[in-house]
Parts: structure tokens; sequence; C-alpha cells
């Protein structure tokens, strides 16, 4: 599998867990023995910092994960750098982390322009890493941005 940004890589970590058990966890650990409303959903996502509709549609089996940058960032406030492993992604600082301030400020910028755009077509379709159409859906965006892709070889695994 080729990687064309290091947010789109899933992790083996979250091969073996998946984020709506997680976030339920979380949940329940949060709640603990709350009853009624003082432990809501609502209760919860207000916790984290975002919707209710939002956090049930992450907990429920086959549901959206986290992809909106905000978003990941409320959820590392709460939890701690483990959502980074849980997502699939590098946590920040470590060596798989890309460094954009290295890269001229012109490519920069459009790197970060077209995979904003990435993040939010993939967020749109409901489209992760792993699913055939988004690298398809990432090559011809990051094109648009003057990015020319190249497969040379197969990753290992």
């Amino acid at each position: 599998m080729s990687t064309i940004f290091p947010q789109l890589i899933y992790s083996s970590y979250n091969l073996s867990v998946d984020f709506a058990d997680w976030i339920t966890r979380k949940y329940i650990e949060w709640r603990g023995d709350a009853i009624g409303n003082q432990g809501s959903i609502t209760e919860f996502a207000n916790f984290v910092g975002v919707s209710q509709p939002l956090m049930s549609s992450w907990m429920k089996k086959g549901g959206k994960k986290p992809r909106n940058q905000q978003s990941i960032v409320k959820l590392v406030k709460a939890f701690g750098p483990e959502v980074y492993d849980v997502l699939g992604l590098p946590r920040p600082g470590s060596d798989e982390e890309f460094d954009l301030e290295r890269l001229p400020e012109g490519l920069r910028r459009r790197l970060r322009a077209a995979t904003r755009e990435v993040n939010r077509i993939m967020e749109k379709r409901g489209l992760y890493g792993s699913d055939p159409e988004a690298e398809k859906v990432t090559i011809e965006i990051f094109e648009r941005y003057g990015f020319k892709y190249t497969q040379t070889r197969e990753e290992p695994d």
C-alpha cells in the first residue's frame, strides 16, 4: 500500500482496537456509577467538547471515526495521546510525524490545503485510509494541488 500523508495511515494498533468500542469504554469509565441523566451521552459529549449527535455516531458500531483535527485535539485533551494510537495516527513529536515546518512555505501551504480538502472529502463520504476509494480520492486532490503521484514499490507490511 502506498502512502501519501501520515494521517491516512492506520497503525497495527488500530486494526485490533475498534474506535466505537474504545470510545464506548471511555464513556462507561467516565460515567462510573452515575444514575440517570448525570452520566448521559450528552454530558459525556459536553465533557469531550463535541455535540451529542457526533458522539453518538462515534459510539455506533461501524460508525464514523474522528478525522477532523479539532475533534482529535478535543479527544486528546480528554483522554491523552492514546487517541492517536486508536485512530492509527502518529503521535505528535514521534519519528512518524511528518514535520511540515521544514518544507518551503509555498509547498507547505499547498500540502496543508490539499490535506484539508482530503480530510473534508473523506469525512463527507465516510471514507477511511483503508477504503479502496480513499487512495483514488487522495491522489486526485493532491494532483490538483500540483503533487504528482508515482507508485514506485509496495511498502512492506
